[in-house]
């Protein structure tokens, strides 16, 4: 059996404890770097000394074959955020449905705890994503209420300037680190946004305002 599991935002204080009860019997655990930190974190002492570990990087393959290798042992695969939204989820179901039993579970996303934290209910919310990919920006820009998942080509000031190229009115928030301790949330109009030198990884929401 594979099951899928998000861990949360990142601080370990947000992970469900179904997903701890899932990573504790699990023989096999596979993930990030940073997201097995968070586990051995989670798990009793020592306890995940007795799992078998894989750290996953862009070594998607090799990661393929070790499961094919394993599929009849309890693998985990941990992720951050909710794996459905925009996450390795589909990349298990795609490669593995039918070979075994595959299960996912739900954590609370990036996207989830920053709408908490800025006091915005998630109704009627677009919810897109720039890994990889290069964004349709003027289908995104006909909703209301956006949420953008960025990454290091794509950030909040390329999404500020083509805000501004097209001429439309969105208030932005942005958060950085979310969860942890070196949390921070931005907000302010698209040239308020560039006006900072650079930014992590981030979470982008836009909020349309009446004019």
């Amino acid at each position: 059996m594979i099951s899928v599991v998000g861990i949360g935002p990142g601080n370990i204080f947000y992970t469900t404890v179904i997903a701890i009860k899932i990573i504790s019997e699990a023989d096999i655990i596979i993930g990030g770097k940073r997201n097995i930190d968070a586990v051995n974190e989670i798990l009793a002492q020592g306890e995940i000394d007795s799992k078998e570990v894989f750290i996953l990087g862009s070594n998607f393959g090799d990661m393929k074959s070790y499961i094919l290798e394993n599929i009849d042992k309890k693998i985990c695969v941990i992720a951050s955020g909710d794996p459905n939204l925009y996450g390795i989820a589909n990349f298990i179901e795609r490669n593995f449905e039918g070979l075994t039993e595959v299960e996912v579970h739900s954590g609370i996303s990036s996207v989830q705890y920053l709408f908490s934290r800025i006091k915005i209910n998630m109704n009627d919310l677009y919810i897109t994503s720039c890994h990889g990919r290069l964004p349709n920006f003027d289908s995104i820009f006909r909703h209301e209420k956006v949420a953008i998942l960025t990454d290091a080509e794509i950030g909040p000031k390329e999404i500020a300037n083509e805000v501004i190229k097209r001429g439309f009115d969105y208030l932005f928030y942005v958060g950085e680190n979310l969860s942890y301790d070196d949390e921070c949330i931005y907000s302010g109009m698209p040239d308020d946004i560039l006006k900072k030198d650079e930014y992590g990884l981030s979470v982008v929401v836009l909020i349309k305002r009446d004019v």
